[in-house]
């Protein structure tokens, strides 16, 4: 491509002009064409747009009359202004195949593959490929994930003043089970990831069983799931036991097995951490208790969770003070410029942590009502998610409404940091 850096309207009329010239060269036989064709180079554009503007995912859905496209970007889908002719739908899934090295003429069953895509500096993204058969034609998501970007630390993250040392204390444990919580999205990953940095010294044997490996760690035994050639997370930790690890990352719990297993690990003298889906710290009690792990060996193992969601930052350029009446002190709110999109740049994580007590793993072990333990979760120091969205837009870094339209439904009512700060 001769162009690496686009404004968006520099990047509209390039993608316009390729899109046209696609268009003309699918009526073209194809000993006639000279050179790379205009689908190759703008499955190259869509693909290097995105890592231009920072997304996370890029979707390639064909419709009845054209092909949508559109960015994942600090977390909301965004549409490209202009479709994509559908003639073009089964050229573009091809080539993505094609760099994907996956089979192109299998086009009734899902298919997964990877592409190490260059990038101007001599290094490489690495993208996941996903296709799948839908009404009209494939549907092609791409995952863009940099393996050799730098690790953040605990600090980075965001944990506030208050959290920061119960979560430094909770991964420097000998032992026990450490889980993070959250939807998909919400940067579980590069928490546990933050996690294991903070553990990683010469005197410490660190591994990690992951799926997919999104960053590579010096100094850790990463491990890759691949459950066709047998090796799936339990195959995966019962291997780790063999070898000599004292501290273990696995990248989630699926399946009751899963879970029984990584609660015997961490009965065993090795602090596991791990994810899990659930909406926060006190769900994820009773999700592990779904899985039918015994109530007395959750109480003594687990040593803490971390609920977290990543919301989008208000833009410094251009967010603006208001005074919040209510609260009788000033607020911020998302304006918009040409530095963001609608007021936001980037985003933040917030988090729940919530350590294990006496009286915690008393209530655990005796299976006692949800709102008894949310009780000493809140005796034990627990600030919810709902907080700690109010303390970060008190210090200006993002807005009450960001905050309801991630959280809403995620924390228990009595919690709301609007309706108790």
């Amino acid at each position: 491509m001769a162009q690496d850096t686009f404004s968006r309207e520099t990047a509209g009329e390039y993608f316009h002009r390729l899109v046209h010239r696609a268009r003309l060269e699918s009526y073209t036989p194809s000993g006639n064409q000279r050179g790379a064709s205009a689908v190759v180079h703008l499955a190259d554009f869509i693909i290097r747009y995105g890592i231009q503007s920072g997304a996370s995912d890029i979707h390639i859905e064909p419709g009845d009359r054209a092909i949508r496209l559109r960015y994942r970007e600090d977390g909301i889908l965004y549409k490209w202004p202009e479709a994509i002719p559908s003639l073009l739908g089964a050229q573009l899934t091809a080539r993505f195949k094609v760099m994907g090295g996956m089979d192109s003429t299998q086009k009734t069953r899902p298919l997964d593959g990877s592409i190490a895509f260059p990038l101007e500096d001599g290094g490489h993204i690495d993208i996941r490929v996903s296709t799948i058969p839908s009404v009209y034609g494939e549907t092609t998501v791409l995952r863009l994930m940099n393996m050799e970007e730098t690790l953040l630390t605990l600090e980075e993250l965001g944990f506030s003043q208050r959290n920061l040392p119960y979560v430094r204390e909770l991964v420097h444990r000998p032992q026990g089970l450490l889980i993070l919580t959250g939807p998909m999205n919400s940067g579980k990953t590069t928490t546990l990831y933050a996690a294991l940095s903070e553990l990683n010294v010469p005197t410490t044997s660190l591994l990690s069983l992951e799926d997919p490996i999104e960053r590579k760690i010096a100094g850790v035994s990463q491990i890759q799931i691949n459950e066709k050639a047998g090796l799936d997370y339990m195959a995966g930790l019962r291997a780790a036991l063999r070898q000599d690890a004292e501290k273990i990352l696995l990248g989630e719990i699926r399946d009751a097995r899963t879970a029984e297993m990584a609660v015997r690990i961490a009965l065993t003298g090795h602090l596991l951490m791990t994810s899990l889906h659930a909406s926060n710290t006190i769900s994820a009690i009773y999700r592990m208790l779904e899985m039918d792990i015994e109530p007395y060996l959750l109480a003594e193992t687990l040593e803490g969770i971390i609920a977290q969601r990543l919301i989008r930052r208000l833009c410094p350029h251009c967010k603006r003070e208001v005074m919040d009446i209510s609260h009788s002190q000033p607020r911020y709110e998302a304006v918009g410029c040409k530095h963001c999109r609608g007021g936001y740049m980037g985003r933040i994580a917030l988090q729940e942590v919530l350590p294990m007590t006496d009286e915690m793993r008393e209530l655990i072990r005796s299976r006692s009502a949800r709102r008894d333990i949310e009780i000493a979760a809140r005796h034990a120091g627990m600030r919810t998610l709902y907080e700690d969205g109010a303390e970060k837009t008190r210090q200006g870094l993002t807005d009450m409404e960001e905050v309801r339209r991630v959280l809403d439904g995620s924390s228990f009512r009595a919690d709301r940091a609007d309706e108790s700060s």
